[in-house]
């Protein structure tokens, strides 16, 4: 016993020695704690007019928020009395998860925007669903008598399948959305990583190791989340489950109509699509199993049904990654700057007048 608890002794001091030394040379700890949610009913959102360093071992970006709570260039008041303004709708990618406000796609977007004399406001929060946008939307109107003159629907292939969802049961701790049923274990991780240099340093470090010498994709023996998103099997193909996706849209676009909003649609391939076959190979499925052009086809085929306009911008995307170009974090699947340009480019040209033929034709 003598020797365990000289041994335990030994690792403190040493890991008291790498705190202080970290913290000497800056290193401090990720503050991922101190989070930027508040709680929202049984959900949550973001705080308003709160600015946050987000650092993650992938990447480290600012996030400021406005008077409404979303996210912009910088915290404080946006005046949109009488303004024409767009509202984008959807979650951690339209966020821009990774990226400064201005390098997102959103933010691209509504710079190209306020040339012609547009606002743009960016309702996408990550961890949210399309009812849980639908929400954020409502209520935003309701709450301020601002309605904007178009709102940005943007899905992907892991948030159709699950239209349905929304979150509830949350509780937020620390300015953090955990579920409110097995919350202490996550909470305990982020104080962590909030109070501990020596936590991050380790944390940071095997994340290297699995970035340098580990196939990270594939080392799980079960498909991904996103893998399975894309499966021939997926529930979502069951023709009831699309009867009831359509009819969920339906109820989406009646509201735009009786609110006087125009709506476009956006389909968002997920960063990884582009590599799914090689990805099935490594894990040992069947790619003829899989499909990933199924969600860009889907929203396709209703909006043409629908009358209403698609912006997808799978194939420049497409194009990039053919001619070798990374779209993609290493360690974190969101779209990296470069796609986020690419991507708020096409969707200026595309909505802002400036590609020749309409939204529709693309």
């Amino acid at each position: 016993m003598k020797k365990i608890g000289a041994v335990l002794l030994t690792l403190l001091a040493c890991l008291v020695m790498l705190e202080i030394g970290l913290r000497a040379i800056g290193r401090g700890p990720t503050n991922m704690a101190d989070g930027t949610a508040e709680q929202d009913g049984d959900s949550f959102r973001l705080k308003k007019n709160s600015t946050k360093v987000i650092k993650y071992p992938a990447y480290t970006y600012t996030m400021h928020t406005n008077e409404f709570g979303f996210r912009d260039r910088s915290t404080g008041r946006r005046d949109l009395a009488g303004k024409p303004f767009y509202a984008f709708l959807g979650a951690s990618d339209v966020f821009g998860n990774g990226v400064e406000y201005e390098d997102s796609f959103v933010g691209i977007f509504a710079a190209e925007a306020k040339k012609k004399g547009y606002e743009v406001l960016n309702l996408a929060i990550g961890g949210h669903f399309f009812l849980d946008g639908e929400d954020i939307l409502k209520k935003f109107i309701k709450e301020t008598g601002y309605k904007p003159a178009t709102v940005v629907f943007c899905a992907n292939a892991l948030h159709i399948p699950v239209f349905d969802r929304r979150n509830k049961n949350v509780i937020v701790k620390s300015g953090y959305p955990m579920e409110r049923d097995n919350w202490r274990v996550t909470y305990v991780r982020l104080l962590a990583g909030n109070v501990s240099s020596a936590f991050c340093f380790f944390r940071d470090g095997i994340r290297r190791i699995q970035e340098r010498y580990l196939d990270y994709e594939a080392i799980s023996k079960s498909p991904p989340e996103f893998i399975r998103a894309y499966a021939k099997a997926n529930p979502i193909r069951d023709p009831e489950r699309l009867k009831d996706f359509e009819a969920f849209l339906a109820g989406f676009e009646a509201f735009c109509r009786e609110n006087a909003i125009a709506l476009v649609y956006v389909h968002l391939p997920l960063s990884d699509s582009f590599k799914l076959a090689d990805m099935l190979t490594m894990l040992g499925a069947d790619p003829d199993d899989y499909d990933a052009s199924f969600y860009g086809d889907l929203m396709r085929s209703h909006c043409t049904r629908a009358g209403l306009p698609l912006v997808d911008p799978t194939p420049v995307l497409q194009a990039h990654y053919a001619a070798g170009r990374e779209l993609r974090f290493k360690l974190d699947p969101h779209y990296n700057g470069f796609a986020n340009r690419v991507i708020g480019e096409y969707l200026a040209e595309a909505l802002l007048g400036a590609l020749p033929g309409s939204p529709e034709e693309r």
